[in-house]
């Protein structure tokens, strides 16, 4: 007879509602909050310890996708774990679904995070923070690429967790990704988070590759660093055969949109305003062709900012001699 699911949990100072169980073998994990229409949710595991833990359960049907995706997320958190993907500690099966359990993420859902700062409760990340942060994803994803070949599909700020401490951006959800070389049958309807997608994930039987993930995570960048979304809010909608004629010259590089960019190194504001119009291309083909090329560039605008912060310093001291200097001459 199965052990009686008690009705609340104390952990950490809050007491919790105990929605439902899910047993993985003999493992019970206690389900608190739905954090995803595709299935993942935020659990108890009362074994994760002496006092239990937070744990990421996905809930995902089976098939045989879904088992290669599991056998190449095992990889995934092997020796070589990637620091923006949550690692893999349990498997199984539950009624006819898969059952997946991860380490539990700390931070602050994306999603709400941008709706705080755009309420201003809480305060709007600078243009070096944020680089700072989706370079560490560009290179968190092209590992999960090179390590998995899978694409992730639906890269969105309702999927990302941006962690307290060390200020990470951690993917979340992966319940869109498929193998690379299948990209050209992928149900393009299948996991779409509008207006993150790339234009091609929105035309039926569209082939797709890893160029659709440079376009979500670009739009993701752009949101951070303006609060808007490109093409007028449009996103990838604006690269759909109906519009695109009309849309293509919507899109304003950010620099023009933030307010204090005129801050910034020229050098800079080139490097950004360039990186992000190639990534948000309408067209896959325009988009960076490799890889490397992408990260190549993300780190390029990363770097000019580490020599633009040094350069600036050197000018404030500059000036600060000379403003010195005025004054005694002046007295």
């Amino acid at each position: 007879m199965a052990p009686k699911t008690p009705r609340t949990i104390y952990f950490r100072g809050r007491n919790e509602e105990i929605l439902e169980r899910i047993s993985v073998l003999k493992r019970n994990y206690f389900v608190l909050e739905k954090l995803s229409a595709r299935g993942v949710f935020r659990v108890f595991d009362p074994e994760a310890g002496p006092q239990g833990n937070y744990r990421l359960l996905y809930r995902i049907p089976q098939s045989l996708m879904t088992r290669e995706k599991i056998d190449l997320w095992n990889r995934l958190s092997g020796s070589q774990k990637n620091r923006n993907f949550p690692a893999l500690l349990d498997f199984g099966k539950a009624d006819s679904d898969f059952i997946l359990v991860t380490e539990w993420i700390e931070g602050t859902n994306l999603r709400d995070y941008l709706e705080a700062v755009r309420n201003r409760d809480t305060p709007r990340p600078t243009p070096r923070e944020v680089v700072r942060l989706i370079r560490g994803l560009v290179h968190g994803v092209a590992h999960y690429y090179r390590r998995t070949q899978l694409v992730h599909g639906d890269i969105s700020p309702a999927n990302l967790i941006l962690t307290t401490g060390t200020s990470q951006l951690i993917v979340i959800d992966f319940g869109s990704a498929w193998p690379i070389e299948t990209g050209d049958r992928v149900e393009t309807t299948e996991g779409i988070t509008i207006p993150y997608a790339a234009p091609e994930r929105l035309h039926p039987d569209a082939p797709v590759d890893f160029r659709a993930d440079f376009f979500s995570v670009a739009v993701v960048a752009y949101e951070m660093l303006t609060l808007t979304i490109p093409y007028a809010g449009l996103g990838g909608q604006a690269g759909l055969p109906m519009l695109i004629k009309k849309t293509a010259t919507a899109y304003h590089p950010p620099s023009t949109i933030i307010s204090h960019a005129g801050r910034l190194p020229r050098q800079t504001i080139q490097f950004m305003d360039d990186c992000l119009s190639q990534s948000l291309r309408l067209v896959p083909e325009e988009r960076y062709a490799t890889l490397a090329d992408w990260l190549s560039a993300w780190d390029q605008l990363h770097h000019s900012f580490q020599k633009g912060s040094r350069l600036r310093r050197i000018d404030e001291w500059i000036l600060g001699g000379l403003n010195r200097l005025l004054r005694l001459l002046g007295r």
